[in-house]
């Protein structure tokens, strides 16, 4: 009886291991929008204490996000307010109504995808190489 009652526990310990290290990859990890250009495009990072921050092609953000395994919400962002070229703006503008949208995603090591609330894929993104970021001294 305490050999099945082990394996149990064991199996379900099995189980976790990926939630957890799904939870693990997200935090701390950094991510561009598939088609900007390495330098100057759409980013978002996913630090430490459940924060977010990143650029949207014109303005910088910040807000808070929560995972539980599969399932990402990220707040209502804060923004600069920077004026650009109307095409920067509307490619801005669409990228933080996706961000809104998020309910879900899905992560491996190179490619994150933002899911809605029904699943269907909303932006898919690469991971970004922390070499290229850009200075944060202002």
């Amino acid at each position: 009886m305490r050999c099945i009652a082990f394996l149990s526990v064991a199996a379900m310990s099995l189980c976790a291991v990926p939630a957890l290290a799904h939870q693990e990859m997200l935090q701390g990890s950094e991510w561009t929008v598939i088609g900007d250009p390495a330098e100057g495009g759409r980013f978002i990072s996913f630090a430490g204490s459940g924060r977010v921050f990143g650029f949207g092609g014109c303005n910088r953000f910040s807000g808070s996000y929560e995972q539980h395994d599969e399932h990402l919400t990220i707040s209502p962002l804060a923004a600069t307010k920077m004026a650009c070229p109307p095409d920067k703006m509307q490619k801005e503008t669409e990228f933080f109504d996706i961000l809104a949208k998020v309910r879900g995603v899905k992560v491996d090591h190179t490619l994150l995808l933002f899911l809605d609330e029904a699943g269907a894929d909303l932006k898919a993104l690469s991971r970004r190489n922390v070499e290229t970021l850009p200075s944060t001294d202002e």
